[in-house]
């Protein structure tokens, strides 16, 4: 029975590398990513919502985004950060965005696999200085996009990307909180300051906290680094 008992790393030296870009540049990024020989890289499709004065005009708020994201050493993640900013140019707004989120606990086996190539750059990289940014993440039923987006930016967020979902465990979630939760979901991403994850998120528990009706789950991760966004 022991063999099976997961091991688990508090320091893992890991991190996700995170491009958020235009669906037709999706494929460049991952062909980056896997230049790289990242083990485990994924594509899904979503949509932004950040406002422009064109895309006001125009009557369109929302546009096809492709979010394209690997696990990795944090010393490779910095790397294909670097690449991201210089070989597509992502580290000007407008391209794009992209940044790492530290893993904080994976299984020993997946660290040992995802860092002996990378162990002495690892060890710099965890001494790395934090960004000033933050990853907010709302998980919600569907429907409450524009409800979550208004309050986030009431609260300084410039905009946010949106995936699709479908929760797997919904009938765990019930018994828990003792409210009708249904299993679409959408999950709105927001990079944000640090100096206003607290009001963003305290503006988003308002409007779309577990109390109303979309019954909303908001959390935060901390930005290891981070390209392609406005001052």
């Amino acid at each position: 029975m022991m063999e099976h008992t997961p091991q688990m790393t508090a320091q893992s030296g890991l991190a996700f590398a995170v491009a958020v870009v235009d669906v037709g540049k999706g494929e460049k990024i991952l062909s980056l990513f896997r230049e790289e020989h990242t083990l485990l890289d994924y594509v899904c499709m979503a949509h932004g919502t950040a406002r422009t004065e064109m895309l006001d005009l125009l009557g369109i708020g929302e546009t096809a985004k492709a979010v394209v994201f690997c696990l990795a050493a944090s010393g490779q993640a910095q790397r294909i950060l670097n690449r991201l900013g210089k070989e597509l140019q992502m580290r000007y707004p407008g391209r794009g965005i992209a940044f790492t989120i530290p893993v904080s606990g994976i299984g020993r086996r997946w660290h040992s696999l995802l860092t002996q190539a990378d162990e002495q750059e690892e060890i710099r990289m965890n001494k790395s200085e934090q960004t000033g940014f933050d990853v907010v993440a709302v998980v919600m039923e569907r429907g409450y996009t524009n409800v979550a987006m208004d309050a986030a930016r009431k609260a300084g967020a410039r905009g946010g990307t949106v995936i699709s979902a479908r929760g797997i465990a919904e009938n765990e979630v019930k018994r828990f909180f003792g409210i009708e939760i249904q299993a679409e979901k959408e999950i709105v991403f927001l990079v944000v300051k640090s100096a206003e994850k607290q009001q963003v998120m305290t503006e988003l528990m308002r409007a779309v906290g577990t109390r109303t009706r979309s019954h909303g789950l908001i959390l935060s991760m901390p930005v290891s680094d981070a390209i392609g966004l406005a001052d």
